[in-house]
């Protein structure tokens, strides 16, 4: 009798990660390859500035026999370009890590991207073999955005996305082939040079990137610990503790028992409770001073005449103006007619896509 050895196909998964997150990221590992089918192998790549040495032994460790960890550190890649990126709050650089991942491992032509603050409860494996061989991502509608008002504004009015496209870049499927051939690394550093997101960051310069080439994934994969109307928790597959919803810095959390049953199962336990238990009211006060302080700045963007939105507007007009007067000259207006309006249309389209590439 022959036996013959069946190919596992290999899941490429990418965290990214500082000391502060690491005992977090090791309870998200935990779950995620805790409920992960075993026809798969997944190869798990943190991507890091510095991580200590005993951090990374204990993540390590995690690894099962279908899967592997490895700790990657982009200090050098970053030293030369680290002034260029913008931070506030918790945000780290390596929250910018994810737009390099596609230049950094061409080997991948599809990989997931996740947050180190989720709980992983379905088969990481369905999310993965998701089409979306046609968009740039798979992602989920971002919850924030659409319960509060002003953040709602905010994408609409300086980003020029629509509310219910615009998605969580916590939990993302990257069509890493398509990246490449966008050269959305490039357009990054391009949108980031001209202007200063200052709400989501890293999630704004994806979302305005990234626009009309997402497909929406189900909320099940990305669900914030918050009440969602007509929402059922038997579709719950994948737990994102955003913002001020953190079970390791409060208590009632939304899905806070699926956390501590996972985080038990790792060597950060006693550092993640002891983190609970020791986080003051000075603290959480401050948490939602910053809070307040996100939607002021969301404010300030909307009001803004230079913002994102504004300036691709007025840009738009003087492309507009600029074929309008190209076509009065009197050896054109033969030509033009000839064209008619839908190649004046064409003709603006062409220009507005060279304009981007630049």
């Amino acid at each position: 009798m022959i036996f013959f050895n069946k190919r596992i196909e290999t899941i490429p998964i990418f965290f990214a990660s500082d000391n502060n997150y690491a005992p977090y990221l090791a309870v998200a590992i935990k779950s995620l390859l805790s409920n992960a089918s075993t026809d798969y192998f997944y190869k798990i790549h943190i991507l890091t500035t510095n991580l200590d040495k005993d951090i990374c032994d204990k993540l390590t460790r995690l690894a099962t026999t279908n899967s592997s960890i490895q700790i990657i550190s982009l200090k050098d890649e970053i030293e030369h370009i680290k002034h260029r990126f913008q931070l506030r709050d918790y945000y780290s650089i390596e929250t910018y890590y994810r737009f390099f991942i596609a230049d950094m491992f061409p080997q991948y032509d599809k990989v997931l991207y996740l947050d180190c603050d989720i709980i992983v409860l379905g088969d990481i494996s369905n999310l993965y073999l998701t089409n979306i061989s046609n968009f740039l991502l798979g992602a989920v509608q971002e919850q924030v955005m659409a319960h509060y008002k002003v953040f709602g504004d905010y994408v609409e009015r300086a980003l020029d996305v629509k509310v219910k496209n615009y998605f969580n870049a916590g939990v993302l499927l990257m069509n890493t082939k398509l990246f490449r051939a966008y050269q959305i690394q490039r357009k990054f550093f391009k949108l980031m040079n001209e202007f200063k997101f200052r709400v989501t960051q890293d999630e704004d310069y994806l979302n305005v990137i990234c626009k009309d080439k997402v497909k929406k994934l189900s909320l099940g994969w990305n669900k914030m610990p918050f009440e969602e109307t007509g929402f059922d928790d038997i579709d719950l597959q994948l737990i994102h503790y955003t913002l001020g919803w953190k079970p390791w810095h409060y208590e009632n959390v939304l899905y806070e028992e699926y956390f501590w049953q996972y985080a038990q199962q790792t060597e950060f336990y006693e550092q993640i409770y002891h983190g609970l238990k020791s986080y003051t009211d000075e603290q959480r006060q401050k948490d939602k001073d910053g809070f307040e302080n996100l939607k002021m700045i969301a404010i300030e963007d909307i009001n803004d005449p230079c913002n994102y939105r504004n300036s691709m507007y007025r840009s738009k007009n003087y492309i507009t103006r600029g074929l309008t007067s190209f076509a009065k000259l009197p050896y054109i207006k033969g030509i033009y007619r000839f064209i008619g309006s839908q190649g004046h249309k064409l003709l603006y389209e062409y220009t507005r896509d060279r304009e981007r590439q630049e």
